[in-house]
């Protein structure tokens, strides 16, 4: 585990609960993003807001300059968009929206979370911690986006998959649900692994 990742995890701790294992991960590839009823409605910034025109209009103008190359981007983005992660890189959880797997996903994608976080085993919970700092803010802003209590989950399995999922692990928990979360360095994920 590494320092920073321990700092971060540390101000979220209850008093008496010890830090058993830290690391950055992300959805694993194949984790469908879920149905945006699901979500709650996020309202964009000020300055999102006030950057949103001119940047519209820069994309139209790039279509007018450019016209091929923003045809082949649109069939692109459409022909992404088409395929299920799943099919290029395997299942990446298992269980209906309403199961743990489900509803962390969704914790995971909501307040403008992008399907990353700092994941925190205690010998009591487990606790993704999220930073919400917007793109032009220069200090980490940390909030935690969902804790489970650790008699929830049931094992969790390495499942290195590949060169892109070097670094995954699977989560199983009580419901019979699991979810796929890669971390950046394969160590990591057998640290978390072990320390289950």
């Amino acid at each position: 585990m590494l320092d920073r990742d321990r700092q971060f995890a540390t101000p979220f701790l209850a008093p008496g609960e010890q830090l058993r294992a830290a690391a950055p991960v992300s959805l694993a590839p194949g984790v469908p993003r879920p149905p945006e009823e699901l979500l709650t409605p996020r309202r964009p910034g000020e300055l999102e807001q006030r950057l949103a025109r001119p940047f519209g209009l820069l994309r139209r103008a790039y279509a007018v300059v450019n016209p091929a190359s923003a045809a082949v981007g649109a069939v692109e983005d459409r022909l992404m968009d088409a395929v299920p992660d799943s099919v290029w890189h395997g299942r990446g959880m298992d269980g209906g929206w309403p199961s743990t797997a489900g509803r962390l996903v969704v914790r995971l994608h909501e307040d403008g979370a992008d399907g990353s976080a700092l994941l925190a085993l205690t010998d009591r919970r487990l606790l993704l911690i999220a930073d919400r700092a917007k793109l032009w803010q220069f200090t980490e802003q940390h909030a935690l986006q969902a804790e489970l209590p650790r008699h929830e989950i049931t094992a969790a399995r390495r499942n290195a998959k590949g060169v892109t999922q070097r670094g995954r692990v699977d989560l199983h928990f009580r419901d019979g649900s699991w979810l796929g979360l890669t971390t950046p360095l394969p160590s990591a994920a057998d640290e978390l692994a072990a320390a289950f």
